[in-house]
């Protein structure tokens, strides 16, 4: 089979879980640094693309020129009926790019607390494997559903995730281990930005590392879902 790419747009944000799923089925894949200038490879050379998250916005191009190549390529892969799975900043860049639209929200989210599934939801696979399970929610961005998508799950007065063809967008972050969401929200610079943000950091990561090993399975779960999608 042919390798799964992970593309990383910041040091800051690793494949965590989604990683140890990959490992654990044990096929082929590789990290793209894009944010290190990595080169994308070609759409027919890949199996499947996970889009990990990051700081930047999905229209920031001019700050981080890689992210016009990562969506031109994120539609090149759909359209080619690739699965790809978009996590947070990811999420977004897929509703941008497929034609929908990412933006700053009136508000930023940063709760350990499940997703609402809609009706398509409960029947895929992938949004099925979160249902009611609490998921780390960290985004100050929103998307709107691209045409012809469909909306997945919802969420805190946000939509959560979508899928359009063999591409599926999901806001929140399984992929987010303890020690990862500790250095998000637990160093000082963290623990200041989220409070600036309207949440309690101290709470966030007590909860979810309390609930670790069930963080774990969730995440298992959702990325078994979706490797069963790329074959």
């Amino acid at each position: 089979m042919k390798p799964i790419v992970v593309l990383r747009n910041e040091l800051d944000a690793p494949p965590g879980y989604l990683g140890n799923a990959l490992d654990h089925r044990m096929v082929d894949w590789n990290v793209v640094r894009l944010d290190a200038g990595d080169p994308l490879p070609e759409p027919e050379d890949v199996s499947g693309v996970a889009v990990l998250g990051g700081p930047m916005g999905a229209n920031d191009e001019e700050e981080f020129p890689f992210l016009v190549d990562e969506k031109q390529f994120l539609v090149q892969c759909t359209n080619a009926g690739i699965p790809v799975l978009g996590i947070c900043l990811g999420c977004q860049l897929l509703a941008d790019a497929l034609g929908g639209r990412a933006y700053l929200a009136d508000r930023a989210e940063i709760v350990f607390a499940p997703v609402e599934s809609t009706r398509d939801g409960r029947a895929d696979p992938v949004v099925a494997a979160l249902a009611g399970r609490p998921v780390i929610r960290y985004h100050q961005d929103t998307f709107d559903v691209p045409p012809g998508g469909i909306l997945l799950a919802t969420g805190g007065g946000f939509d959560q995730a979508f899928r359009l063809g063999s591409a599926i967008g999901i806001q929140p972050h399984p992929e987010v281990t303890p020690d990862l969401l500790a250095g998000w929200l637990g160093s000082e610079r963290g623990r200041r930005r989220a409070i600036d943000l309207g949440a309690d950091p101290d709470a966030v990561v007590a909860a979810f590392t309390a609930a670790a090993p069930e963080a774990e399975a969730t995440a298992a779960a959702v990325f078994d879902a979706w490797l069963d999608e790329v074959g």
